[in-house]
Parts: C-alpha cells; structure tokens; sequence
C-alpha cells in the first residue's frame, strides 16, 4: 500500500501482535473517521473482536488504544476522531509490581 497521506498508522504491541498477526498496519481512511470504525476493520474475524471488544462493542477495560500517544480514555473513547497521518497504538494493560 502506498502512502498517500489519507491513511492511518495502526501499531500493535505485545500479545496484540498475536491477535493481528503484525506488528504494524495501514488504514485508509476512506470514510473512516473514529476510533470505533478502525476497531471495527481490524476486528474482522471472531477472535479478533472477543479480544477488542466487549460484548456491547465497547472497548474492553484491558485494552489501552492510543491516539498520537494519548489514551483515548481522555479523550472521546472510541468515538475519538482520527485524520490522515495519526498513529493508533493497541496494547493489552501491562500489570505487575
């Protein structure tokens, strides 16, 4: 796919990777425009979705997804608008001690 401005980074980080397969993708935007409609792309399989989301369709709580480096909890959560050139970040919740 070649870069043509109007395209999302999507970046996938520990078992995230698992889930998607790779490490990094990129989205035309094409109509996309939140948060919530990347999710829904990305999660085209089953398995890919019961990892994501919710059964509402809401993000689950052990997901962070990250707009240019801010959590999309501060900001308006999935319904978070995205434009050409933004970096989505998706990582399960690191816990530990």
């Amino acid at each position: 796919m070649k870069p043509d401005g109007s395209q999302v980074k999507i970046e996938f980080y520990s078992s995230m990777r698992e889930v998607f397969q790779e490490k990094e993708k990129g989205i035309r935007l094409g109509g996309v425009s939140t948060i919530r409609e990347i999710l829904d792309l990305l999660c085209n399989t089953y398995q890919r979705r019961q990892k994501i989301l919710d059964h509402s369709g809401q993000l689950r709580p052990d997901i962070n997804v990250l707009k240019n480096g801010r959590n999309i909890k501060f900001l308006d959560g999935i319904e978070t608008e995205v434009k050409e050139g933004d970096i989505i970040a998706i990582f399960p919740l690191i816990y530990g001690g």
